[in-house]
Formats: C-alpha cells, structure tokens, sequence
C-alpha cells in the first residue's frame, strides 16, 4: 500500500513537472502586449508628423474596415458550407476567390497606407 501511493505521489510530480514546463517561452502573441506598439510611435515625430500619421492611419482603418467586415461575413459563410454534411463546391469556390480578391484589395490599401506613412516620416 505504501509502495502503491508512492509510486502515485512521483507519478502526479511528474505530470504537474511536466506541465509546468509546456508554458509559453519568449516573446509572442500570449501574454504581453501582443505585436508590439504601432511602429511609428517610437519614430521620434514632430507634432505635425503624428497628427498626419493619425489622420493617414484612421482613413486607413476607415477604408478596411468594410472589406473586414465582407471577409469576416465571407469566412464565417464558408465555415457554414465546409460543415455541411453535402458541401457545395461551386459555393465554396465562389467564396474562396472572393476572399482572395478581399486579401488583394487590403494589400494593397496597405500598400497605399505604407507609402503614404514613408512621405511623412522621410519628408
């Protein structure tokens, strides 16, 4: 009886151990502040420069903003069809071009908003 609960006792140690030891290492996207601060906040800005990048960058969020909302309408109609126990592959593939088409059109508004962020900070 004693052997048998010693054995037990090492048993739970070594699972709680091991456990302990799978906890998140380094940086990343746990805990913390995720990604970072916006890069542009340690660029060192006049005050003209920081108020041009936060009007650049609210139009930004202002034009994504419905092709995030279409890709998220998009994504979640697609997660409907994939469960379904039939799925339509005409559909599947309709809504898969048109996300690709979605991912485009943001790239390349980040595009835009990059270039635009660059004339500001190097004048």
């Amino acid at each position: 009886m004693k052997r048998i609960f010693q054995v037990l006792l090492v048993g739970l140690m070594v699972i709680f151990a091991g456990t302990a030891m799978a906890g998140p290492w380094g940086r990343g996207m746990g805990q913390g502040t995720g990604m970072g601060p916006y890069p542009y906040d340690a660029a060192n800005l006049t005050a003209d420069q920081a108020a041009q990048m936060q009007t650049l960058r609210e139009s930004f969020l202002k034009e994504i903003s419905p092709l995030q909302s279409e890709m998220f309408a998009k994504k979640s109609e697609m997660r409907t069809l994939w469960t379904a126990s039939n799925p339509d592959e005409v559909k599947i593939s309709t809504l898969q071009k048109d996300l690709l088409e979605l991912q485009g059109k943001m790239q390349e508004k980040r595009l835009q908003f990059n270039l635009e962020a660059r004339k500001i900070v190097n004048p």
